[in-house]
């Protein structure tokens, strides 16, 4: 009866704690000297469920300035009890990681002009394009982020660049085969040309469908996420220039297709 007791209370007394736990920092910074232009600020936060490279901060200021100032903060994984690991945590912008292609110098309204190479996808064309392409690259982003701005010319630019060796593919395969382009209509062209494609380079906005984001756990905008038949194989984190993102795609894809099957091959070298 004693070890009943004291189990229940034990059970109340930490529910009660789970619910009522709330972090709320007052900081106040004085700086008195107006030649000082920066103000270094100490802090020690532990996040149990929280992976380092998700673990972000930001400064915006009055006027809606936005300041990244998460490569200035040392992150370290810590285990179960919270005790801190031996190695360092790679933050996740870092000073050396494109965040964007410089080589894309084009707005991406320029480069909707002849049409989107990537798919704007909603809530019933995502379900469909998980079964029917073996390959799926998804970039998640909302409207409110910034870095997704940023990066929506390099990821038309890398659309354009699958797409454009898909038709080459197509095309290559039709002067084989004697056929001319009134063998097809232009929408069976386009399936060719989509059936043919390496991997399908699509975008789906979170803003506007945050269930089909909270189903696939995506916490950070913008993710960009390969789907190999079906299932999520991999997030990209490295460079976001078309170049280095077409090498990622290509050393994944030889880890899931056959040496006969391989694709991206074609794709790396039209983009060399």
């Amino acid at each position: 009866m004693f070890a009943a007791v004291s189990i229940s209370i034990l059970f109340i007394a930490e529910t009660k704690s789970f619910f009522s736990t709330s972090l709320n920092t007052d900081l106040s910074l004085h700086n008195n000297n107006d030649d000082e232009q920066q103000v270094q600020l100490n802090f020690d936060i532990s996040m149990m469920d929280l992976p380092c490279e998700q673990a972000t901060v930001d400064v915006y200021s009055t006027i809606g300035f936005e300041k990244n100032v998460t490569r200035n903060i040392r992150k370290y994984p810590i285990d179960e009890y919270g005790v801190r690991q031996q190695y360092e945590a790679r933050n996740w912008h870092q000073d050396d990681v494109e965040l964007w292609d410089p080589a894309v110098p084009e707005l991406i309204e320029d480069l909707h002009q002849d049409g989107e190479d990537a798919i704007s996808l909603d809530a019933e064309s995502f379900p469909y394009a998980l079964k029917q392409f073996p390959y799926l690259f998804v970039k998640f982003y909302t409207d409110e982020c910034k870095n997704c701005d940023d990066l929506a010319p390099t990821w038309e630019a890398l659309g354009e660049v699958i797409t454009d060796t898909a038709m080459h593919i197509v095309d290559e395969y039709m002067e084989n085969q004697n056929m001319d382009n009134h063998h097809y209509a232009d929408e069976e062209y386009e399936s060719a040309v989509n059936a043919m494609a390496p991997v399908l380079v699509t975008k789906l906005n979170c803003s506007l469908y945050p269930s089909i984001c909270n189903e696939q756990k995506i916490r950070i905008y913008p993710t960009m996420r390969v789907f190999v038949d079906g299932e999520g194989k991999g997030d990209y984190n490295g460079h976001r220039t078309v170049l280095e993102m077409v090498h990622w795609l290509s050393h994944l894809e030889a880890e899931h297709r056959e040496p006969g099957q391989l694709k991206m091959q074609k794709v790396v070298e039209r983009k060399c």
